[in-house]
């Protein structure tokens, strides 16, 4: 990519709502596919950069930034929060108690937004307020970025995805990805890991395709060169034949 780096913002809100699996997943997602991220963990329980500290040696790179800390008093916050002159992707944890001048100096500097939500009322309300003071920040209103909702953590078929489902049909802005209470994301975050670090598993490879269209649409809107790679080069006996030519046609369509 040409110029200077896309920075997309995973944010909501409430907490607890998976801001930390999405950020490192799509960061590990952008890496697989050889772009060069860095992963800025705004958030004060600073989890992306625990996360980053379990990361095995010879995965694709993620470079992880702790914004959340505050600069030692010989550097610049700008200093502090440098990445990389060749990144092309940033992406930013984002703090659940981001408010005013917090907020704003967030989205003066996004190129995109996304928001997750998990599937209870709770949940879905504080979701409906945070987007709501989200498009109507001025900020937001002088310059409005692409805004896409997250279904994270549904169990399909139940009350509360359909609940989640005909909310995320109500909204202005598009719901851009769906991705299953899966024990595999907890999996992964204990060991540093991503979705796309874990293809040889079936569990993973079930999500790996929401994670691609994810990207792709994250690429319409801000125009981020694609780079797919192949990553099932070869599957184990537990998959079927139909599974696995389901997941290599979605690699090679991109």
């Amino acid at each position: 990519m040409v110029g200077r780096a896309r920075r997309i913002l995973v944010i909501n809100g409430k907490g607890g709502c998976g801001k930390t699996t999405i950020a490192t997943n799509l960061a590990v997602t952008f890496a697989s596919l050889d772009h060069s991220v860095a992963l800025m963990d705004n958030d004060p329980q600073g989890s992306s950069t625990h996360w980053a500290e379990f990361r095995p040696e010879g995965l694709p790179l993620v470079r992880t930034v702790a914004s959340h800390l505050r600069p030692n008093m010989y550097q610049t916050s700008s200093f502090h929060n440098r990445v990389p002159s060749d990144t092309e992707v940033i992406v930013v944890d984002g703090h659940s108690n981001a408010r005013g001048k917090d907020l704003d100096s967030l989205l003066k500097q996004i190129d995109l937004i996304l928001v997750p939500i998990l599937p209870s009322s709770i949940d879905i309300r504080a979701g409906s307020r945070f987007i709501t003071d989200l498009v109507t920040n001025k900020l937001y209103r002088i310059n409005p970025r692409p805004i896409g909702v997250i279904a994270n953590r549904v169990q399909p078929n139940t009350e509360n995805h359909d609940k989640l489902m005909n909310f995320l049909s109500c909204l202005d802005v598009p719901a851009v990805a769906e991705f299953r209470d899966s024990p595999v994301y907890v999996d992964a975050a204990e060991e540093g890991l991503g979705v796309m670090d874990m293809i040889d598993i079936r569990a993973a490879r079930k999500e790996a395709i929401a994670w691609k269209n994810l990207v792709k649409w994250i690429n319409c809107n801000l125009n981020i060169k694609e780079a797919f790679e192949e990553k099932v080069a070869k599957q184990p006996l537990a998959a079927s034949r139909k599974e696995t030519t389901i997941i290599e046609n979605h690699f090679r369509t991109v």
